[in-house]
């Protein structure tokens, strides 16, 4: 396990892609199911146990879909393994980078009253996630940066809208 989380680590510091990974049937699975945990622990201080749940499954569900959809558009559907073990390993690792800015956050604090440097520490969050994103899907499409990038940012902005739409009460 811990040869898992630095392969992840260095998929996060752009040292290593998604074809560094083996190909394996478990690798997925376990991957995904970390993301899980982790999308449950971060959601869960300013959303509850339930909504965390829920949360947690319309994030892994969201991205499983677009990855294999991505995959297929691209006819590069024998990279769906790698790809989904790299973006959920690396995205558990995010998640464990935010969670104590989450923690930091008071949820009846109006988002204008935020300290600078929990903001910052935020963005500074979202964007490195948005490049790993970007360097994991570069590699498992065989293409530019710039397209990794913005099939990154079509992610984020899909499921930001998504969970906006089912769940308008959580703050995205």
């Amino acid at each position: 396990m811990l040869q898992l989380a630095r392969a992840w680590f260095d998929i996060c510091l752009f040292r290593k892609g998604p074809q560094d990974l083996p190909v394996s049937g478990f690798l997925p699975g376990l991957s995904l199911a970390c993301y899980v945990l982790v999308s449950f622990l971060v959601a869960s201080p300013s959303s509850g146990s339930v909504v965390a749940v829920q949360l947690a499954a319309l994030d892994v569900v969201m991205l499983i879909v677009f990855v294999s959809a991505l995959l297929y558009l691209q006819t590069k559907t024998e990279r769906l393994g790698q790809t989904l073990s790299a973006m959920a390993g690396s995205g558990s690792l995010m998640g464990l980078f935010a969670l104590p800015l989450v923690l930091l956050v008071d949820p009846d604090l109006p988002a204008e009253q935020l300290s600078p440097l929990l903001t910052g520490s935020w963005l500074s969050l979202l964007i490195w996630n948005l490049f790993v994103m970007a360097h994991i899907m570069r590699h498992a499409l065989s293409t530019s940066f710039a397209v990794g990038l913005g099939a990154a940012v079509l992610y984020a902005l899909v499921s930001m809208q998504i969970v906006a739409t089912l769940f308008p009460q959580q703050v995205v």
